[in-house]
């Protein structure tokens, strides 16, 4: 089986409605910050995991532009660092993780570079964790 799940879900996008049901259709499933907070992490992944192997890929807007904005397309209402940390860490110990890359970073646009550190730190720990749990 492979289809799509994305969390953080919160703005307009360059989707029209018939591709969202399209997408839809396909088995793929969507889940906004709100639904998220609303469902916690292990509501949310109840319903997405139905298959053994994931390939995750973190897009950095998924953050709120306070914690990261060094990203082309900042959205305010977005996760903070432990509320996502704290789900792939769960998600690892619920499935294996077959790959994994993180994607909008834009450090031009974030001159303090805490977006890249965020991004750093984050990849450091959910490898690390991967790692962790195929050790036991």
């Amino acid at each position: 089986m492979s289809r799509v799940t994305q969390l953080g879900i919160r703005n307009v996008s360059s989707s029209n409605r018939e591709d969202y049901a399209a997408a839809r259709a396909a088995g793929s499933k969507f889940f906004s910050v709100r639904d998220f907070r609303h469902m916690g992490t292990e509501g949310v992944l109840d319903e997405i995991l139905d298959v053994p192997r994931y390939y995750v890929t973190i897009d950095i807007d998924w953050f709120d532009p306070s914690i990261a904005p060094g990203t082309g397309i900042p959205s305010h209402g977005g996760f903070l660092y432990y509320e996502v940390l704290e789900t792939l860490q769960a998600f690892i110990d619920k499935c294996d993780i077959v790959g994994v890359d993180l994607v909008e970073l834009a450090p031009d646009y974030d001159h303090s570079s805490v977006t890249a550190m965020l991004a750093a730190q984050l990849l450091m720990n959910f490898i690390g964790f991967i790692f962790e749990a195929r050790q036991s």
